[in-house]
């Protein structure tokens, strides 16, 4: 952390500025207290809890819309509450977890959270951890029943990218549970002489919108690439497609890449360095997108599916030869090298280190290339190609290396 940047930070922050949404957002806050008090939680009936049967005025829908400016909780599938409304489906839909059928579903989480106020109010920190409650929904009930003792900041990935800015991240907290990383980042605000003064929500504020700010998101960056600013749109949807390789000595390619259109050997260094910014916003669906498998794949939420993803590139850690380390559906080791393309599915070109190839021929079936399609859009596709080089039909030209992929529809 730059001391003298954090100092300055804190001098220009202006806290006044937020006085007048932090008071309308109070009142809000307040409110939905009272209208859910522990006595009147006992009587909450199922419609008064789930969203998606159009009431503004039930537990979910103030906690994730009308309070989201205490705390960003939207964004994430309705499952994330336990018990939801399903529109498609017509009917009450619950996680197995919580019961065999909607209304024991809807008792018991009920009861979760009537005793997660309970154990918040004493402040037993191992109750609140082993309370089965969705780790993003947990901490927004906290923050919202107790503004003064907890910290609403939810995304594992935004905890982790704060504690490592304030030189926090040790490796037991890394790993620890979101409530531990919370009460270190407020253990550090009131260390602080000019921070301990704020409130919690204020705190979160600073971090957010004024210093260091959260990590970029996919709609946050623009790439410049020759000239070239690339505006990356937000993601709506990811899709896995398949598609089979082919032999290139049976398919005759139009386009050559040993000369360019006027004659000039291309610069493929260059090129892959222009690029880098796409291969990084590759990198980032990815990771988004194996967020969502491995919740999938092992039935565990968000926060827990994270721990079992190690962004190397992110970290700068380019020798391993991969980007990202994940885990198969049996837990086995994952190692995924991404490669990202403006094109539709089809015949894809893309960059090889010697490195790379190194690791492909070690790490054997427990790696894989994925390559991301349509980058630019907001419906970008990935093809996991598994480990290519086995049996490869792979045309490799020694610039890195520079492989053509060739493809058709799998029928």
């Amino acid at each position: 952390m730059n001391y003298q940047e954090f100092e300055r930070a804190k001098e220009t922050f202006p806290l006044r500025a937020y006085e007048k949404e932090f008071k309308e957002l109070e009142a809000i806050r307040r409110s939905f207290v009272r209208q859910f008090s522990l006595r009147k939680l006992e009587d909450m009936t199922i419609n008064q809890f789930v969203e998606g049967k159009g009431s503004t005025d039930s537990f979910c829908y103030i906690l994730e819309r009308k309070l989201d400016g205490l705390g960003r909780i939207r964004g994430r599938w309705a499952n994330k509450f336990g018990v939801w409304y399903s529109s498609e489906t017509e009917k009450y839909e619950f996680k197995p977890k919580y019961g065999k059928n909607h209304k024991e579903a809807f008792y018991n989480l009920k009861h979760n959270i009537i005793q997660l106020i309970k154990d918040a109010e004493r402040g037993d920190i191992k109750a609140l951890i082993s309370n089965p409650i969705d780790s993003w929904i947990k901490g927004k009930i906290l923050s919202t029943y107790f503004p003064n003792r907890y910290l609403n900041i939810f995304s594992g990935e935004h905890l982790n990218h704060f504690l490592r800015f304030f030189d926090l991240d040790t490796r037991e907290l890394m790993r620890s549970d979101a409530i531990l990383k919370r009460e270190a980042l407020l253990k550090f605000k009131d260390s602080d002489p000019d921070m301990k003064e704020w409130s919690i929500n204020m705190f979160a504020v600073f971090l957010y919108r004024h210093y260091p700010k959260r990590p970029l998101k996919e709609s946050d960056v623009a790439v410049k690439s020759k000239n070239k600013d690339y505006v990356f749109p937000t993601v709506d949807s990811i899709e896995w497609v398949t598609t089979r390789r082919i032999d290139s000595k049976k398919s005759h390619d139009a386009h050559s890449h040993t000369k360019s259109a006027k004659g000039k050997s291309p610069d493929y260094e260059k090129d892959a360095k222009n690029h880098k910014a796409l291969g990084d916003r590759g990198e980032y669906i990815v990771y988004c997108a194996e967020i969502k498998r491995i919740e999938k794949e092992l039935g565990v939420d968000r926060e827990t599916a994270e721990k079992y993803i190690d962004w190397k590139s992110r970290k700068g850690d380019d020798a391993c030869g991969y980007d990202i380390q994940s885990v198969n559906a049996d837990k086995s080791a994952r190692y995924i090298e991404v490669k990202a393309t403006q094109m539709a599915v089809g015949n894809t070109v893309f960059y090889y280190t010697e490195n790379e190839l190194q690791q492909a021929n070690t790490l054997g079936d427990n790696y894989c290339i994925y390559i991301v399609y349509d980058i630019l859009t907001p419906n970008p596709k990935i093809w996991n190609m598994g480990n290519p080089f086995k049996n490869s039909l792979l045309e490799l030209q020694p610039i890195k290396y520079r492989v053509q992929v060739k493809t058709t529809k799998k029928l």
